[in-house]
């Protein structure tokens, strides 16, 4: 019978058959329905559910609707109970269909593509970072989880891309079990795990980048050590607010991560369903909070680096434009992936409905592009690699007998021989500057000295572009 609401049951009976025999019970706060409900209108052609919070339908509630040639519910999933009434609305909820996991073929399409950006760029940097000496451990000590943290996302992906070629053209009889299962946990699992590490490592690459040129005195205290316990407890905070949803806690339900067919917490669709604040909270408060503090640091550091002016006005505006560029593309990457997902959830808690296919694109596309930027942003970019990148290109387009000249001077030594003057004249530089500082105590700071602490924080920035961490 139908359940939870007295007199439901009733006026069933009692409306009678509307004209072609159709029953509308549109709005009836209608919430279960139990086998043998409609035993005694076995001749309903349209039955009309929608607007009715069903939460228990049993299988087999519309087996004895044999005559049944149209059906409409809220939720296209709902269609899996009906599965020989010839027309079932809705076909789909602008991610799923009734024939497919990833309804539209320009969506498979993206899924595959992101997957396959993300995991080999992030393979890439990890690889590289391993293999390639660098001068600063300790950021790419961060880049190295900030890499791992994206590559949970590609196989992510993967996993999504995969399921959606196994259920082609047949969805529906999976989609129940599918979103129940423990891969689709896993796989919000997964995502919400990437999504969340990602963040909060992003966030202490803003800190360290923050303090390092804002305060450069701190830069001595940054130690391998220190990053470990710092990407230790982002791990750790990351892992628990993923985990959550998994234990057998009423308030998370049983389709917290099932709630859709790519297993993401979104709730957009629904945004005041079982568990929404601790959705908000992961997807609009952290995510929000962690952007407007990036915004911030990045301001700063930019007004701070462009106010400790050295060299030619030229060269300062040619480095200033630089960074000012390198800054807007790390917080527009941000903004773009991240502020969006925010307002359109807010949005959808104001009543708005959102449409289907914008829904799809910000849950499959815009969530996940951000892991298949941040190699890019961080790593591909970088004076770095861009150095290693050319070093590699150039001793494989230099063959191997052209290392001598005619002169029988080879490359190797006139790279010692320069590295042997610079070493030279560092060592004068620093024996000079050793002996200005024993001298400063005694002779007040000159206007050339002045100048030269002013723009402290600019040189350490310049170095701090030489370790890769721009």
């Amino acid at each position: 019978m139908l359940a939870e609401r007295p007199g439901v049951a009733q006026a069933i009976s009692n409306n009678g058959m509307f004209p072609g025999g159709e029953k509308d019970l549109q709005g009836n706060k209608i919430r279960s329905i139990e086998r043998k409900t409609f035993s005694m209108m076995t001749k309903l052609d349209s039955l009309n559910l929608k607007k009715n919070p069903l939460k228990a339908l049993r299988p087999g509630a519309f087996d004895e609707l044999l005559q049944l040639n149209y059906i409409y519910f809220d939720e296209f999933h709902l269609c899996s109970l009906a599965l020989h009434v010839r027309v079932c609305e809705p076909r789909g909820d602008g991610i799923s269909s009734i024939a497919h996991l990833l309804d539209s073929v320009v969506l498979r399409i993206s899924v595959w593509l992101v997957a396959f950006v993300a995991g080999l760029g992030n393979v890439a940097v990890l690889v590289g970072r391993f293999l390639l000496a660098e001068p600063n451990e300790v950021h790419s000590f961060y880049i190295k989880n900030l890499s791992l943290a994206d590559l949970l996302m590609s196989v992510y992906l993967f996993i999504i891309a995969a399921y959606d070629v196994v259920f082609r053209g047949h969805y529906i009889h999976h989609e129940t079990r599918w979103r129940h299962s423990w891969q689709c946990s896993m796989c919000g699992f997964l995502s919400t795990l990437s999504s969340e590490s990602s963040v909060l490592i992003l966030t202490i690459i803003t800190v360290d980048r923050y303090t390092s040129i804002l305060y450069p005195l701190s830069l001595k205290r940054r130690t391998i050590a220190s990053a470990s316990i710092a990407m230790g407890a982002v791990w750790s905070v990351a892992i628990l607010l993923s985990a959550l949803p998994l234990l057998d806690i009423d308030y998370y339900g049983d389709e917290f991560y099932g709630n859709n067919g790519v297993c993401l917490p979104l709730q957009i669709h629904d945004p005041f369903g079982q568990a929404w604040e601790y959705s908000t909270f992961l997807f609009c408060g952290l995510n929000l909070a962690a952007f407007l503090f990036i915004l911030f640091a990045y301001i700063s550091m930019f007004f701070t680096i462009s106010h400790s002016k050295i060299g030619l006005r030229s060269t300062q505006q040619l480095q200033d434009r630089t960074i000012a560029k390198r800054f807007a593309f790390i917080v527009g990457t941000d903004f773009l992936c991240w502020v969006p997902i925010v307002l359109i959830k807010v949005i959808a808690m104001g009543g708005v409905e959102i449409q289907k296919d914008l829904y799809a694109w910000v849950a499959v596309f815009l969530l996940p592009v951000n892991s298949a930027l941040n190699p890019v942003l961080y790593t591909l970019t970088t004076k770095l690699f861009k150095q290693h990148l050319a070093k590699i290109v150039y001793s494989c387009r230099t063959p191997a007998h052209t290392a001598n000249d005619s002169s029988g001077i080879s490359l190797t030594s006139i790279l010692h021989h320069r590295n042997s003057k610079k070493t030279m004249v560092t060592t004068f530089s620093e024996r000079d500057h050793n002996s200005s500082n024993r001298t400063s105590l005694l002779v007040p700071d000159s206007p050339a000295s002045v100048r030269a602490n002013s723009s402290h924080k600019r040189k350490d920035f310049q170095s701090y572009m030489k370790e890769d961490m721009i």
